[in-house]
C-alpha cells in the first residue's frame, strides 16, 4: 500500500472523509475527492461537474478494491477527504 492510501485510511479513521452520496450533501467541505477508476461513466460525470463547479481537485488513480481496503470498508467508490492537512498532504505525497 503507497503512502497516498495510509493517509486515506488515517483521514477516515480521523473522521475527516465523508464516503459515497455524503460527498454530495457535504460537497462544499470537500477539500481533496477520490473516485474509484472503475466508477461508472454516468457517476464519474455527476461528481467530475461538481468538481468542476466547486473548484475541487479530483483524484482517479486507484480503484475500488485499492480505495476500500484502505479505509476497511466494502465497495467505496468515492471518498471526500473534508481537511485541508490531510488534502495537503496527500497532493504533495502525489507531486512527489
Amino acid at each position: 500500500m503507497d503512502d497516498v492510501l495510509k493517509i486515506l485510511g488515517l483521514a477516515y479513521k480521523a473522521r475527516k472523509a465523508v464516503l459515497g452520496e455524503e460527498v454530495l450533501n457535504r460537497i462544499r467541505k470537500v477539500r481533496l475527492l477520490f473516485l474509484a477508476s472503475d466508477l461508472s461513466d454516468k457517476s464519474r460525470e455527476r461528481f467530475e461537474k461538481k468538481c468542476y463547479f466547486y473548484e475541487l481537485d479530483h483524484i482517479d488513480k486507484y480503484d475500488c478494491e485499492e480505495l476500500s481496503n484502505a479505509i476497511g470498508r466494502n465497495n467505496v467508490k468515492v471518498i471526500g477527504i473534508t481537511d485541508d492537512g490531510f488534502a495537503r498532504l496527500i497532493m504533495s505525497k502525489l507531486q512527489a
